[in-house]
């Protein structure tokens, strides 16, 4: 280098302002983002799921995946997290969906899928989510959240049934509750020589539905 490596060295030590780590996490993102919508509008189709939840701090959030097809590849991603401006009714839940979708140039006549849960808002038959997806994309199918599903079906579950699911939620808990809970928890599973190391989430278990 020009300056020689001694200053090269110096120079890298200097820390990095504010802005600029913004402006550089904000760079990554949107490019992120822009490949993400790039396979999804080159897809032949796509499915949505939705879901809305309260925060921390009590504001309204809505996610929505999307799951798309190219190449022979199925892709699940994150497609947007984003705060709810007003109440969480359908017509509005519809419209943060809608907004995103028309500025993103995504083709609703794309979507064939579209995954709920049982809230009112998202499945009522006139005005809920569903409804209004289905409005400008009539070929989405919809379907029931099977974790949802699941859900349900513990309310009606024998108690012995009950009382180990009750003890396999509390163990969950409590190794996902801290850090060092859970490194313990990985070196126990190492020293009996378990294949796994790490509490498995759902989407890694999914032969257990076949």
């Amino acid at each position: 280098m020009m300056i020689g490596d001694k200053a090269s060295k110096a120079i890298d030590y200097v820390p990095i302002s504010n802005n600029t780590v913004h402006h550089r996490i904000t760079d990554m993102a949107e490019n992120v983002k822009q490949q993400l919508l790039s396979r999804v509008q080159k897809s032949c189709y796509y499915a949505l799921q939705a879901d809305e939840s309260t925060d921390i701090v009590n504001l309204a959030n809505l996610l929505l995946f999307v799951r798309d097809e190219l190449n022979n590849e199925v892709h699940d991603d994150i497609l947007f997290c984003q705060p709810m401006p007003t109440h969480t009714t359908g017509e509005a839940i519809f419209k943060v969906i809608d907004d995103f979708i028309k500025n993103n140039h995504l083709d609703w006549s794309r979507c064939v899928g579209i995954s709920m849960d049982g809230a009112r808002a998202m499945i009522a038959s006139k005005k809920g989510v569903v409804a209004h997806i289905q409005a400008v994309a009539p070929e989405a199918k919809s379907t029931h959240c099977c974790i949802h599903k699941e859900a349900l079906a513990t309310q009606n579950m024998q108690a012995d049934l009950k009382q180990v699911l009750d003890e396999a939620v509390k163990i969950n808990n409590f190794v996902k509750g801290r850090p060092l809970n859970a490194q313990l928890f990985s070196q126990l599973c190492d020293e009996m020589g378990s294949d796994y190391t790490q509490l498995l989430f759902h989407t890694e278990m999914c032969w257990l539905s076949h």
